[in-house]
């Protein structure tokens, strides 16, 4: 949005231009709702024999369904024809091409000038095809750090299967220091802990979510973060709030209803500080 210039003795330089520098990027919240019935007569029916009460085990469950929805939303395929009612995935900001719905925040990656909106995919079947390992990791994240100018990612996630692929070039550089006086099963401190619940490559932790696609040959995915640009908008007043209830009598019922409502959007102000590398060599699936 500006130009530096050098001067000499002088202190003399050009007059400053206004420069648009930016493009305004749109991210409008999609809502998700969970409706949550309760019917009077399936109430009395179980007030004295029921285990958990029924609106508890589906107040419960509300928050189950809808975690699990956005968990699945959050892994729909960039070319998938995923409802434009969803949530963005990680798929369609990770991506050099524009998701199946349409540009991504309302910008073209498809047109030159806006190549700065398209994320880095990293393909490791190019050449020599790698194999899961730290050492690949690293390069992945020097490779990011350089595109993005200078910022390493957060952090990173894979599949279960990629993640254990992972873990094995790690386990076998363990090593195990135990206190003669100690014991397993102590207490937290003392007891002796094998492998990781994230392999740190270069202070960047990889995770596993169970949510990621399992590949289904011998290849794997990483997607390296940085949440610094990333992010849920989750609106103040529907933050998974439950509204209701409200009496069905209107329509000559005796019940209830509920809805738990929660609005957000997935949202990402630099695509580049975003990656995915793909195709690395994890040997046979474990699933």
């Amino acid at each position: 949005m500006v130009t530096t210039q050098v001067t000499g003795y002088s202190g003399s330089f050009n007059a400053p231009l206004v420069q648009t520098g930016i493009q305004n990027a749109e991210f409008n919240l999609k809502a998700y709702v969970t409706p949550i019935p309760f019917y009077v007569m399936e109430g009395l029916a179980q007030v004295d024999a029921g285990v958990i009460p029924l609106i508890e085990a589906r107040m419960n469950d509300a928050g189950n369904s809808i975690a699990d929805t956005l968990s699945t939303d959050f892994w729909v395929a960039n070319s998938g024809a995923s409802s434009t009612l969803a949530t963005w995935s990680i798929q369609d900001v990770i991506n050099t091409a524009n998701p199946a719905r349409g540009n991504f925040g309302g910008i073209d990656r498809s047109v030159a000038a806006n190549a700065f909106w398209k994320s880095n995919i990293f393909d490791q079947s190019s050449g020599t095809q790698q194999t899961m390992t730290r050492t690949g990791i690293l390069t992945d994240i020097a490779r990011l750090a350089k595109l993005s100018g200078g910022e390493m990612p957060t952090f990173g996630i894979t599949d279960l299967a990629s993640w254990a692929a992972l873990a094995r070039d790690f386990v076998g550089q363990e090593r195990y220091l135990i206190t003669p006086s100690g014991a397993y099963g102590a207490p937290s401190g003392t007891e002796v802990n094998a492998a990781f619940t994230a392999l740190s490559v270069a202070g960047v932790p990889i995770y596993a979510d169970p949510y990621a696609p399992t590949p289904t040959s011998t290849t794997g995915t990483v997607l390296y973060l940085n949440t610094n640009y990333l992010g849920y908008k989750i609106h103040a007043d529907a933050a998974f709030a439950v509204a209701g209830p409200e009496s069905l009598l209107p329509n000559f019922q005796l019940g209830y209803i509920m809805v738990l409502v929660c609005l957000l959007e997935l949202f990402c102000a630099k695509p580049s500080a975003q990656a995915k590398s793909i195709n690395y060599v994890v040997g046979a699936p474990i699933f």
